[in-house]
C-alpha cells in the first residue's frame, strides 16, 4: 500500500475474482489474501511501468514474491 500510494496511476490488486484499489489498505485487508496466494496487480496511468516495477521490487524485498 506505501509503494502503490507513491504513484499517480490507479493500482488495483485482484484475488478470487474480487479487485481493490492497492492504495487502499482497508480494500486490502478486506480480501484475506493468504501466504502463497495467487494475486494479480494491474496498474493504468503515466507512471504504471514505473508503479509496476516498483511493487515487485518491494513484494521481492519484503519475501512476499518469488
Amino acid at each position: 500500500v506505501q509503494t502503490a500510494s507513491r504513484f499517480d496511476s490507479e493500482i488495483t490488486l485482484e484475488y478470487k475474482g474480487k479487485t481493490v484499489n492497492l492504495k487502499s489498505i482497508m480494500g486490502v485487508m478486506s480480501l484475506g489474501v493468504g501466504q502463497g496466494a495467487d494475486i494479480k496487480i494491474a496498474a493504468e496511468g503515466n507512471d504504471a511501468n514505473d508503479a509496476l516495477q516498483a511493487l515487485e521490487d518491494t513484494m521481492k524485498k519484503e519475501g512476499l514474491a518469488e
